[in-house]
């Protein structure tokens, strides 16, 4: 009966909110605004337990998990090992925020939370992450446990209430505003300078596709005709650099609609027409709303504790336990 119900409700939840999703798998989260949260709901003020029930979406199974145990799983699973350890602290802390809101939001459901990076945050095994790193595996376990550990119980709030605390891997220099990414507008999730992340090797990428290979990505949107070198018109974009519509041979799209056809790493984007392919110039990795993981560890580098990389990258708010 678990493996029904919670099946059900996540593709009943995933059809009603797809709309503000960015769709388009990375190694890190790509939320799914709740709207509740953002516009400030009842998350209760009180304890959030001492475990999470979580859906596992490939097989429906609803399991209790230890709160230390899950935000390990969470970190392990979201965020680079290899990172500072206060950035690791910033992402349990992140992790622990975001689950609370769910768990609030979730209330009555045979779950608290799933692990579809889509909707929620990813989660790992201790046994599937000491796979995952090798040779590293214990060194990496108990860094990221003491992470977890001394930053138990802190939350990030605004206003007192816990936040939907998204977080994404690389930003193009500025972080997102929640508006332009998904409509809806939060306090705490406004831009701010990231300048740690032009440093990243994950900072720029490119993609090239030939016309052809465009037609078919495309077939079901637009068709693509007449001169190559003219299918894409001028784009317009945020401050922070996030495409919000582009012309493909006259029809417009939105720069998370091209991103998701194309796979691209972010809507952040520059195409350019040369040697007969079109190639995409692309700046940050996810959806560059709230904490950039590259940028808290490049924070922690500079001498930055867990608390100030959060409140930098949540405006107005505040670490608490």
């Amino acid at each position: 009966m678990k493996k029904i119900i919670c099946v059900s409700l996540i593709l009943s939840s995933i059809m009603l909110l797809l709309p503000l999703s960015l769709v388009g798998k990375s190694e890190n989260s790509e939320k799914i605004l709740p709207v509740t949260a953002l516009l400030g709901n009842d998350a209760p003020d009180k304890e959030y337990g001492t475990s999470f029930k979580v859906c596992d979406t490939a097989t429906g199974e609803v399991t209790q998990i230890k709160t230390e145990d899950y935000i390990f799983g969470v970190v392990a699973a979201e965020m680079p090992a290899s990172y500072e350890k206060e950035a690791l602290k910033a992402q349990a802390v992140a992790a622990y925020t975001f689950a609370a809101v769910r768990k609030a939001e979730n209330s009555g459901k045979s779950y608290d939370i799933t692990n579809d990076h889509t909707v929620d945050q990813s989660y790992i095994t201790e046994s599937e992450a000491e796979k995952r790193w090798g040779d590293k595996a214990e060194e990496y376990k108990a860094k990221i446990k003491n992470a977890v550990k001394e930053t138990s119980g802190y939350i990030v709030t605004y206003k007192g209430k816990p936040i939907t605390a998204v977080y994404h891997a690389v930003s193009g220099g500025i972080t997102e505003d929640s508006k332009n990414v998904w409509g809806i507008s939060a306090e705490y999730l406004k831009p701010v300078t990231s300048e740690g992340d032009k440093l990243s090797s994950e900072y720029k990428s490119e993609a090239s596709f030939t016309a052809d290979e465009l037609k078919t990505k495309f077939k079901d949107e637009a068709e693509l005709s007449g001169s190559e070198k003219d299918y894409f018109g001028k784009a317009e974009r945020t401050k922070s650099g996030t495409v919000t519509s582009i012309t493909v041979c006259g029809k417009e799209f939105t720069g998370a609609r091209v991103r998701t056809l194309l796979g691209l790493r972010s809507a952040n984007f520059e195409v350019k027409y040369t040697d007969n392919k079109f190639v995409f110039t692309v700046y940050g990795y996810g959806h560059c709303v709230g904490l950039s993981q590259n940028g808290a560890n490049y924070m922690a580098k500079q001498g930055s504790d867990f608390k100030e990389i959060l409140t930098w990258y949540y405006s107005g708010c505040k670490v608490e336990k």
